[in-house]
């Protein structure tokens, strides 16, 4: 028996369980649509890309540059002595000559180019990285908009069902009085009509939910289907006070410090640069030309290059990178116009249907009252039913608006959040 009690308060328990885990919330949708979504996942390869390009660099930094080389000639003259002694027989080169040679090569200094080259690489991944954020942002209105007609359809399903139990009371009511002949069958079969308008309306809403769900289901890879309940985490949404979060504006500022980049690693390319040799291998001849033997040599030393041609278009380069930087500023001038304009349209749509939530409330619960005192006489026999069904259909379109404005009302501050990037 304590066994048994004790299942029972198992289930019991569990039931809430299930039932919390059949809702989700707004925020869950829009965590999981970004998860889902397949262009979040191009973040990562850019990151990974990137990465290889930093390590290939560092590589052609600090680790000397390695080079095999091999030659063979054959050539019509060679060098030789302009005196003879006697006595004394002067070797004679031959004409073919080989040559196979380990050359390696480590940069002591290069001006800066590599550093400059993997701040450019850093930046350039992290900008292409932010533009995938600024894709994954649509995403959220688009999520929005699932969302909220999918409880806009529920509601008005919820809202069909409760019409259509008034009328069936109605109907039950009347049908007795029908029975008894205090009633004629019309005004009966007029309800009988009317309830089956509303089951037409509630087959129509419901298929508008499901078809949002799924949609919704699609977009999150969450398992959304009829039985799922969807609610907001809160049901006043603050606007004040919201900072600009825009990951456009995160993108306008990499473009900047990525010009700035280019900038030093065109000034870069100007200075001298030094590096250190070394050269081993064997030939014939070898350093001594003298000696036509194969031979093994080595040599090492330092080198300095300083190419000054770069130095012809170093003020055009700069000039163009200005201008390019110019630019950027231009379009998150106009960005940042356009989004106020943006937000200004927003916040008088928010105020907008604040305005009729109110004026519906109202409507609402003076609709409410007419139409019970409709019923009411209804089934005094005072009104006919044609005249019931109007006060029905005039607080069933009163609370349809009252829904659609609620959910509006939603819509309009969850887009200006979107716009503000919170």
């Amino acid at each position: 028996m304590k066994k048994y009690l004790l299942c029972i308060a198992c289930l019991l328990f569990c039931v809430p369980l299930l039932q919390a885990q059949d809702t989700i919330t707004l925020a869950q949708c829009q965590k999981a649509a970004l998860a889902n979504y397949p262009l979040a996942r191009q973040k990562g390869l850019y990151t990974q890309t990137g990465e290889a390009a930093i390590s290939n660099l560092k590589a052609n930094r600090w680790l000397p540059q390695m080079s095999v080389n091999g030659q063979a000639s054959w050539q019509s003259e060679v060098t030789r002595l302009p005196i003879e002694v006697p006595g004394v027989q002067v070797p004679e080169l031959s004409k073919d000559q080989y040559k196979i040679t380990l050359d390696a090569g480590y940069t002591l200094y290069d001006g800066g180019v590599n550093r400059f080259e993997r701040e450019l690489q850093k930046t350039s991944t992290a900008r292409e990285v932010q533009g995938i954020e600024v894709e994954l942002n649509r995403v959220k209105s688009q999520v929005n908009l699932y969302f909220l007609n999918a409880l806009l359809a529920e509601e008005n399903s919820k809202l069909m069902a409760m019409q259509q139990t008034h009328v069936k009371n109605q109907i039950d009511k009347l049908s007795a009085n029908v029975t008894y002949g205090t009633a004629p069958q019309t005004t009966v079969d007029a309800l009988q009509a009317e309830y089956l308008q509303l089951e037409q309306k509630l087959s129509e809403f419901k298929a508008l939910r499901n078809g949002f769900k799924e949609m919704l289901a699609i977009l999150t890879g969450l398992s959304i289907d009829e039985n799922t309940t969807l609610g907001i985490e809160q049901e006043e949404i603050s606007i004040q006070n919201l900072p600009n979060q825009r990951p456009e504006m995160k993108l306008y500022g990499l473009q900047r410090s990525q010009l700035a980049v280019q900038q030093g690693l065109v000034s870069s390319r100007i200075q001298p640069r030094v590096s250190a040799f070394a050269q081993t291998g064997a030939g014939r001849p070898a350093l001594n030309l003298l000696n036509n033997d194969f031979r093994s040599f080595f040599l090492g030393g330092v080198r300095l290059s300083w190419t000054l041609s770069n130095g012809y278009t170093l003020k055009r380069e700069r000039t163009i990178l200005s201008l390019k930087e110019q630019m950027v500023n231009n379009q998150q001038a106009t960005f940042e116009k356009n989004l106020s304009l943006e937000l200004r349209q927003q916040q008088s749509e928010i105020e907008r249907y604040q305005y009729l939530l109110e004026q519906d409330t109202e409507i609402v619960a003076l609709r409410s009252k007419l139409r019970q005192r409709a019923a009411s006489q209804l089934e005094n026999g005072a009104i006919a039913a044609r005249d019931y069904i109007s006060e029905l259909n005039a607080e069933n379109q009163a609370r349809l608006n009252l829904n659609t404005h609620r959910v509006q009302w939603q819509m309009a501050k969850l887009q200006y959040l979107t716009l503000t990037g919170n």
